[in-house]
């Protein structure tokens, strides 16, 4: 398994005594949709964290010994050329934001997609209109809703938001 260990934070797999506690931060979405198939999979992919796999390699965010939050590069010979990741992160609790560990896991990350995985460019992207940006989310992972199959799903309050637009007469 591999560990990517900076000055404050360490990019670890997940444990397995752990992915109970991180399944929901992770797959909020599918628990409340009931998806259990969908749970399974998420599940397999918290098991395979920290290795690479044909696509992705994902690992938790440890800071000061407890876990924070998450990171994905993803490639994939189907969506992008050859040596080019995509970056995804989410820090699970408001107070853990503004504090550095997203500029320090992005870091992390992308220097050892350049130094062990080949990568030759990384994508990333800071949110300048978060509306449009979630109309064009395919997976969840706009910290405060997620944008899915099943509607739109507020992450704090753990349940799918009903969406009115009101226009003025």
């Amino acid at each position: 398994m591999t560990q990517v260990r900076g000055d404050g934070l360490l990019l670890r797999g997940v444990g397995p005594e752990e992915i109970e506690m991180v399944l929901p931060r992770v797959a909020p979405v599918e628990l409340a949709a009931g998806d259990e198939v969908a749970v399974a999979r998420k599940r397999a992919r918290l098991e395979r964290s920290g290795e690479r796999t044909e696509w992705e390699i994902w690992f938790a965010i440890e800071a000061g010994g407890r876990l924070v939050g998450d990171i994905q590069g993803r490639c994939s010979d189907a969506a992008m050329p050859p040596g080019v990741w995509e970056l995804g992160i989410e820090l699970w609790n408001e107070g853990d934001r503004g504090r550095g560990y997203g500029r320090e896991a992005c870091a992390l990350l992308t220097s050892h997609l350049f130094e062990a995985e080949g990568a030759i460019r990384s994508l990333g992207c800071e949110l300048t209109s978060p509306v449009l940006s979630i109309a064009f989310s395919v997976l969840p992972t706009i910290p405060a809703y997620g944008l899915t199959d099943f509607g739109l799903y507020d992450v704090a309050a753990g349940e799918f938001v009903d969406v009115v637009l009101e226009t003025a007469p």
